[in-house]
C-alpha cells in the first residue's frame, strides 16, 4: 500500500496502516522483544564445579550468529588459519550461521576443502538459495536454504550427521516458548559430552534449526530425536548462547582439563539503523516504521554481544588471559537477511583482517567498560 503509517491524511487511510502495522510488522515487534530479553546473566557456576586440571591443551574457536554476514567471520577465520593459529584445534563450537561455518571449518581443517572452494561456494550464494519470499508475509520459505546444507555438508563434505564431524564441535539450538519469555538452549555435541547428545541426528537438521532466526525463518522440527523433546527449534544465538562458551565449558569439563587459547569470532556490527531496509530485503515495507522509532537490530545484537562476553570472564575467569576477540570494524555496512554481496563483504573483511590482529578479551572489556561506564 502507497499510504505511510504516519499519514495524517483521511481516517480510512490511518486505518488501513495501522492495521498493516498490527498484521505485517507483529512478528518483528514480537522479535526486538526475543531479542531485548534474552537471557545473558544467567549463572553457569555449576558447569565450573568440577576440579580442571592445571594442563591446558589445544585451541577452541567460539563462531556467533551473523546470518549473510557469514563471509565476514569465513574470512577472519582464513586468516587466523593462514597465520597459522589453527594447527592444535581441540574444540569448535557455533550459532546460527556461525553454525555453517563451524562444519566448513570441520571441511578446511581436516583436509575436505580448500579455503578457495568454500569462496567458491560463499560467492555464488543469493537471496533464493536461502530464502524465497512469499508475499509480504513471514516466516519466508527456507526449503532452498535445506537443499544448499544438503548439497554441501551432506554430498560434498560427507556429514550426514553431526557425530561425522570430524572435530569435536557444539551447535546450540533454542527452543522458545510462551513467545520467548521462557526458552532452553540445548548444545548438540559432535561427541557424548552432555546429556541431550545424540551423534546420530541428522547434521543438516540441527543447522536448520540453529540458523532459523525466529519468526522471519521458520522453526524446525529435527527428526529422530531421543534425548530432547520432539519439538521445533529455533536459532541457538537468541537467548544465553549469543556467544556459545557454555559448549566450551561443558567441554573442559568432560575431558578434565581446560585449553590452551580460546578465539572469539564474530561479525561487524553496523552503526546505523536498518530495520525497515531488512525488511525491504524480505518483501516487507514498513513505510520506515521501525528506522523512525530508531529500533535497530545491530544495536540489540551488540549489547547482548558485550554483555555475553562479560558473563564469559565472570564464569571463566581463568580462560580470559587466554581468550581473543576478532571482530571487523570497517565503514561499509552489510544487512543481516542480504545474501546477494558475500562476495564483496568477504573481501571488505579480507583486507581489514590482514591488518588487525584479535584483541585480548581483557582489552576488548576494559574498552567497553570505559564506554559504558561500568566496572
Amino acid at each position: 500500500m502507497k499510504d505511510s503509517p504516519f499519514d495524517t491524511g483521511n481516517a480510512m487511510r490511518r486505518t488501513n496502516a495501522g492495521n498493516m502495522c498490527g498484521s505485517v510488522l507483529k512478528p518483528f515487534l514480537i522479535l526486538v522483544t526475543i531479542l531485548s530479553t534474552s537471557c545473558v546473566g544467567t549463572g553457569v557456576k555449576n558447569i565450573r564445579e568440577a576440579t580442571l586440571t592445571k594442563a591446558r591443551s589445544g585451541t577452541a574457536i567460539l563462531i556467533t550468529g551473523a546470518a549473510a554476514r557469514i563471509p565476514q567471520e569465513a574470512a577472519l577465520l582464513e586468516e587466523l588459519e593462514l597465520r597459522g593459529l589453527f594447527k592444535d584445534v581441540a574444540f569448535i563450537s557455533g550459532v546460527s550461521s556461525g553454525a555453517l561455518n563451524s562444519v566448513m571449518l570441520n571441511g578446511i581443517l581436516s583436509g575436505k576443502m580448500k579455503w578457495d572452494e568454500y569462496k567458491g561456494i560463499l560467492f555464488k550464494i543469493k537471496n533464493d538459495d536461502i530464502f524465497i519470499k512469499r508475499g509480504n508475509t513471514v516466516p519466508v520459505d527456507t526449503s532452498s536454504a535445506r537443499k544448499l546444507y544438503t548439497r554441501i555438508a551432506e554430498e560434498r563434505l560427507g556429514y550426514s550427521t553431526i557425530g561425522d564431524l570430524p572435530f569435536v564441535t557444539a551447535i546450540s539450538i533454542t527452543r522458545l516458548r510462551d513467545l520467548g519469555l521462557q526458552d532452553t538452549v540445548y548444545r548438540m555435541f559432535s561427541r557424548q559430552v552432555n546429556a541431550e547428545s545424540d551423534t546420530s541426528l541428522s547434521l543438516v537438521d540441527i543447522l536448520m534449526a540453529s540458523s532459523a532466526v525466529p519468526l522471519v525463518f521458520p522453526s524446525i522440527h529435527i527428526r529422530n530425536v531421543r534425548t530432547i523433546p520432539d519439538v521445533e527449534y529455533v536459532d541457538g544465538g537468541v537467548k544465553e548462547d549469543n556467544i556459545p562458551y557454555r559448549a566450551l565449558l561443558e567441554f573442559e569439563k568432560f575431558r578434565g582439563f581446560g585449553v590452551e587459547k580460546v578465539f572469539i569470532i564474530s561479525k561487524k556490527s553496523n552503526d546505523i539503523p536498518s530495520v525497515s531496509e531488512e525488511l525491504k530485503n524480505l518483501g516487507i515495507n514498513d513505510h520506515q516504521f521501525f528506522d523512525k522509532l530508531g529500533v535497530s537490530f545491530d544495536t540489540i545484537m551488540n549489547k547482548k554481544f558485550e554483555e555475553s562476553l562479560e558473563e564469559f570472564a565472570a564464569s571463566a575467569p581463568d580462560l580470559v588471559p587466554a581468550a581473543y576477540v576478532y571482530r571487523p570494524d570497517f565503514e561499509r555496512n552489510f544487512l543481516l537477511f542480504n545474501f546477494d554481496n558475500l562476495e564483496a563483504q568477504y573481501a571488505e573483511t579480507s583486507r581489514w583482517a590482514k591488518l588487525n590482529d584479535p584483541k585480548p578479551l581483557a582489552e576488548y572489556l576494559a574498552k567497553y567498560r570505559k564506554k559504558t561506564g561500568s566496572k
